[in-house]
């Protein structure tokens, strides 16, 4: 417990600091996440496998089943694969693109005259952020689709599901976080918002976990997560929105928010638990479905990044949105 508070408290110092400074150092944060993230959902969903048997998985129902590993041949597990190298390319990529829009929004990107710089400009004039995206990310699933087919059977099609399923579960939802700091041009409202993502999923996290404690006696989950409780998940919401509250409550003090922005905040402090709480379920579903106990251990006390990103990704693109909507 020592260590996983310890770990934990400089985690937060870490990601605070790299929230406040912005720009490119909190985007090379974010995108590093991203990175070691599909790195060990790769690793636990078995993408990493390069050999596959034939009649290692005969339906659909066989995917993910952990006792569906019985019916498989030995395999040679590797680093990364094709199809894997791909994905880090693409989350690079990402996050290349969520800067240059950022930097144009700021009015910081010269076109220039040659050619790239007319290329650069065609880009910006033709495709919002959110159509470059999206063209990114169904570019990176033809491509996923092409060497499938091409190196046939080489890659398994529950790797390939897997895959496109990981691209948009860690790296497409953790940018959110990404481009809700930098969207505004990096001002204090950008950093406000992004430190809204982080109280929202940690405030609702540390709230069911001690209301739990204190007062669980229904199980929520059991079968996924035996110690979660109805109770701790009613707090959760409560504590999220309430935290939530006072940090409105404090901008506001200080003329930084006005007072609509108070049961917005709340608003979005009881949503996102009730998102966050479902993002680490999920999380837990996936890690019980192989079989595994934590995602990596990169974080001493906690496991690894998804282990700590389970319920942020799924919160940051709720806030993102709901910010857009009420704001």
């Amino acid at each position: 417990m020592r260590k996983r508070v310890i770990s934990g408290a400089i985690l937060v110092v870490l990601i605070s600091v790299f929230i406040v400074v912005g720009g490119i150092p909190f985007g090379a944060l974010m995108m590093i996440a991203s990175l070691i993230s599909v790195y060990e959902l790769c690793k636990a969903c078995k993408v990493h496998e390069s050999e596959q048997s034939p009649s290692a998985y005969k339906n659909i129902a066989d995917l993910g089943d952990v006792n569906a590993k019985a019916k498989n041949k030995a395999k040679k597990l590797d680093f990364c694969n094709l199809p894997e190298v791909v994905a880090y390319v693409t989350t690079v990529l990402l996050y290349v693109l969520i800067t240059y829009y950022a930097g144009l929004f700021a009015g910081k990107v010269s076109y220039g005259d040659g050619p790239s710089g007319v290329a650069l400009k065609g880009l910006a004039t033709k495709l919002s952020e959110g159509d470059a995206i999206l063209a990114l990310i169904v570019t990176f699933i033809l491509v996923i689709l092409a060497i499938y087919v091409v190196t046939y059977p080489k890659y398994s099609i529950r790797q390939v599901m897997a895959l496109i399923f990981i691209m948009v579960y860690a790296p497409l939802m953790i940018s959110f976080i990404y481009r809700i700091r930098v969207e505004d041009g990096n001002n204090i409202y950008g950093m406000i918002k992004a430190f809204l993502v982080i109280i929202t999923a940690s405030g609702s996290d540390m709230s069911a976990y001690f209301t739990g404690v204190n007062l669980g006696k229904h199980k929520l989950a059991p079968l996924l997560s035996p110690k979660k409780s109805i109770e701790g998940a009613v707090g959760g919401v409560v504590g999220a929105a309430l935290l939530n509250t006072i940090f409105a409550l404090a901008l506001c003090a200080f003329d930084v928010l006005e007072l609509r922005f108070i049961w917005i905040f709340a608003l979005i402090g009881a949503v996102g638990s009730v998102i966050s709480q479902i993002g680490d379920l999920a999380a837990s579903a996936i890690k019980r479905s192989f079989d595994i106990k934590d995602y990596g251990n990169i974080i001493p006390g906690h496991g690894g990044a998804m282990d700590r990103l389970d319920s942020i990704l799924v919160v940051a693109p709720i806030i993102y949105m709901m910010i857009t909507l009420l704001t």
